[in-house]
């Protein structure tokens, strides 16, 4: 289970077309996908989606958003609703948790507490057995930062330290302890720690929370070799990807996903560059771990251990991977046992080279089956075989050709038709998921690839679209230019366009980029842009924000030069629309005046402003 502020993370870090194609079909196009637009009635797709930015825009009607205002609207839901409709979609289980949860915080505090005694422990007494392993393991300084590798000692210096809580919050930190079995009660009643001269790793949830502890030896003579946290109301390990926190902008940046069995392999990835990796806990990958890897990447690689029970647990995540359209591929890292020996023997490019030839675990499980088969039944059987493979993608056209080519390498004499008929009459290996909206778009399972370069996006253009009786034709000028050249905001002539600006909103946002801009990376921009739409901001101008998010450059700077003549003509303009508009209301008072003289005074002030309309026109 997940907070609503975890499952947000969660669903931050999903491709937005993954949320939308559950609700309308959608077509990639180029680096974006594009739909018919469900938010009025469009008849050619003219929403587009752009999953880098996460981000959605109809260039017809103007509806935008990121995919939890997608299904807002398209429900007509709150934010919360939307987040656990989501969520559904996703697999992701949320608590109904309407207020904070006491047990909840301090059981957190106390993990929190733990993790951070462990590091001290290692890195400022530097126990021998600590330091033995790191040497032997060949970890770098920055794998033990990032991973928070900690050493529980043989003393009891988690108790000691709860039992040195002078607040009231001791004994509930105690009994939270004894609760999440950090700490355990002897035969005479005595606590002592659970963890004792053992290497430690926290175990994070997908946002970064500690929610448990793996350990492992540091002496032959210990048992067992690796000794981690129960289950408990806080820590559900099968549903939890040890190293997600930390990898989940790596995937998204490289479109990959590396999925072994250990926190040692996750570990030594990383350090070697691979920092698209997590490890399952236990012996099995959930449906919902799989969900939430699937909706971020299509391109999924099985790096478990080279033993038997490897294989078994890659077979089972192959099967629930296929039964969500998706087929993963297989690293094979023999002579080696896993991913760490393997980088330890042989390197990085070794590596890279098993990721870019890697085969599709299907297609490695039917090759064992291929060997001389010359009878009839033998030959049904291995057919029976690869049914049972392909089994939780029967639906498919992608297995269906795969069956299809493996019965024509084993000589089989039947028709396609009844291939095809007794393969999908076969039994299944995983249940499916059942869901309360069905996808108005199931797409087509793609062999994955092996690209991760980027190709720069290519800018969408906006149709010209009529001024806005709101939004007045300058300000949403100038709104688009400041956003779209973030830069603008330190030329010394911005007080005085702030000073001119009439659109409260408007001014508002440009002075939030004002505050902003110098405190932000320029890779991190956008996502601001994306928070600001979240803030209840009128339609137009979130249009605008939208827009700006689609087209903005990162490589696009203006020069000194064209700032003050860009700046220059927007003051010119804006104070010939605040004339204008006070020549109007001039205008309206001469039309209601009740003497000559008043109007004639009107008719003077008139006059003298359109004398300097005049001047600025010039």
């Amino acid at each position: 289970m997940t907070d609503i502020s975890d499952a947000k993370e969660l669903i931050k870090n999903t491709p937005i077309s993954s949320i939308i194609q559950n609700y309308i079909a959608i077509n990639r196009k180029g680096q974006n996908y594009e739909a018919v637009c469900p938010f009025h009635s469009d008849s050619h797709p003219s929403l587009k989606i752009n999953d880098n930015k996460g981000i959605y825009k109809c260039f017809a009607c103007g509806a935008a958003g990121d995919g939890i205002k997608f299904v807002q609207d398209k429900l007509n839901l709150s934010f919360i609703d939307a987040i656990k409709e989501i969520a559904l979609q996703l697999g992701i289980q949320v608590e109904e948790q309407k207020t904070h949860n006491p047990k909840i915080e301090i059981a957190l505090r106390t993990l929190k507490a733990a993790n951070r005694i462990y590091q001290k422990v290692a890195l400022d007494l530097k126990p021998e057995a600590f330091t033995k392993f790191i040497k032997e393991r060949n970890l770098s300084e920055e794998s033990i930062k990032d991973f928070q590798i900690g050493f529980a000692p043989q003393k009891n210096s988690l108790l000691t330290y709860l039992q040195s809580i002078k607040t009231k919050e001791k004994n509930q930190a105690i009994n939270s302890a004894l609760e999440l079995g950090l700490i355990r009660e002897g035969r005479n009643k005595e606590h002592y720690d659970f963890f004792r001269q053992r290497i430690t790793f926290p175990i994070w949830d997908h946002s970064g929370k500690v929610r448990g502890f793996s350990s492992r030896i540091v002496f032959e003579h210990q048992k067992p070799k690796y000794l981690n946290s129960g289950e408990s109301f806080i820590f559900d390990k099968k549903n939890i990807l040890y190293g997600f926190h930390l990898a989940k902008s790596y995937i998204r940046k490289t479109d990959q996903v590396i999925i072994a069995e250990g926190n040692m392999d996750v570990v030594i990835l990383h350090q070697y560059g691979f920092k698209n990796s997590v490890a399952i806990m236990g012996t099995a990958l959930s449906e919902q771990s799989a969900k939430t890897l699937k909706n971020m990447t299509s391109n999924i690689y099985l790096a478990m251990d080279s033993d038997n029970a490897g294989m078994e647990s890659m077979k089972r995540a192959n099967s629930i991977f296929l039964g969500l359209g998706v087929a993963p591929k297989y690293l094979d890292f023999s002579p080696a046992k896993d991913p760490d020996e393997y980088l330890q023997k042989f390197g990085r490019l070794k590596l890279q080279e098993l990721l870019e030839n890697a085969p599709f675990f299907v297609d490695q499980l039917s090759e064992s089956l291929q060997k001389e088969n010359k009878t009839t039944d033998q030959k049904l059987r291995a057919l029976n075989q690869v049914f049972t493979i392909y089994g939780d993608a029967k639906n498919n056209l992608w297995a269906q050709e795969k069956v299809l080519e493996f019965a024509r390498k084993l000589g089989v004499n039947s028709s396609s038709e009844d291939i095809l008929a007794e393969f999908k009459s076969s039994k299944t290996n995983t249940p499916q998921t059942n869901k309360i909206h069905k996808p108005a778009h199931v797409p087509v399972m793609e062999a994955p690839h092996n690209d991760n370069q980027y190709i720069e996006e290519q800018q969408i253009q906006t149709p010209p679209t009529e001024a806005s009786t709101n939004l007045r034709k300058v300000d949403k000028n100038l709104l688009t230019t400041f956003l779209m050249n973030p830069e603008i905001v330190e030329a010394p002539q911005i007080s005085e366009i702030l000073d001119l600006i009439g659109h409260f909103e408007v001014k508002r946002i440009v002075q939030w980029l004002q505050s902003i801009y110098l405190e932000i990376d320029e890779s991190d921009y956008t996502s601001f842009l994306k928070e600001k739409m979240q803030e209840g901001i009128p339609k137009e101008v979130n249009e605008v924000i939208a827009s700006v998010i689609f087209n903005f450059k990162t490589d696009q700077k203006l020069s000194k030069e064209i700032i003050d003549r860009l700046l220059n003509d927007y003051k010119r303009r804006l104070e010939m629309e605040k004339l204008l508009m006070q020549k109007d209301q001039l205008k309206k008072r001469r039309s209601t005046s009740h003497s000559n003289e008043e109007s004639l005074e009107y008719l003077k002030q008139i006059q003298e402003l359109e004398i300097k309309i005049s001047s600025l026109k010039k």
